[in-house]
């Protein structure tokens, strides 16, 4: 009988996730932050001094 309680719990509980994840999903409040410039990164780098890459 306490396995049955269990499991109609947890079937409960997942229903009703979903059913919130369905009808409201969560949105994202993140703004986009200042991009990277990766022409002045290449431009600064010193690849004459770098050793060699892990080409293999």
């Amino acid at each position: 009988m306490r396995v049955l309680t269990t499991l109609c719990a947890l079937a409960v509980a997942t229903g009703l996730f979903w059913a919130t994840m369905l009808t409201r999903p969560p949105t994202s409040e993140a703004r986009p932050g200042a991009s990277i410039d990766t022409r002045a990164l290449t431009l600064g780098a010193h690849l004459q001094d770098a050793g060699p890459c892990d080409a293999s």
